[in-house]
This record gives C-alpha cells, structure tokens and sequence, in this order.
C-alpha cells in the first residue's frame, strides 16, 4: 500500500474524501506508514463520530508546483 484516501460514503453513494497519503517515494516503511494511516483514520472516526473507510487509491497528484 503506497496511496490511500481516507473518508466516508454518503448517503447518495458518492465518497466523500477527507485526507490522502502517500508513500510513493518509501519514505517511511510499510509498517509506519500503516500506522500514520490507522492513527489518521482513527482521529477523523472519534472527530465525526462515523466509520471511516481506507481505500487503496490515489486522489491527489504526487507533486505540485508551489509559486
């Protein structure tokens, strides 16, 4: 797992995205990343008070230009 979104789906079906990570360039292990990804998902349940869901996806680009 080296991208995720984090979030919650709707009640129209759609994904509503809240945060994504990445580990593309192995930053961290697989194992923190794991980790930053659970504690992430974890304070956004007990924030909203709703089941967040972890999808194996990319929703952001690596990289962007900063001006």
């Amino acid at each position: 797992m080296e991208t995720v979104s984090i979030g919650y789906h709707r009640e129209d079906g759609d994904f509503a995205v809240l945060a994504t990570l990445n580990n593309n360039d192995g930053h961290m292990s697989d194992n923190a990343f794991g980790e930053l990804v659970g504690y992430v998902a974890s304070k956004l349940c007990r924030q909203l008070v709703c089941e967040m869901v972890v999808l194996e996806r990319q929703d952001a680009p690596d990289y962007v230009e900063v001006e």
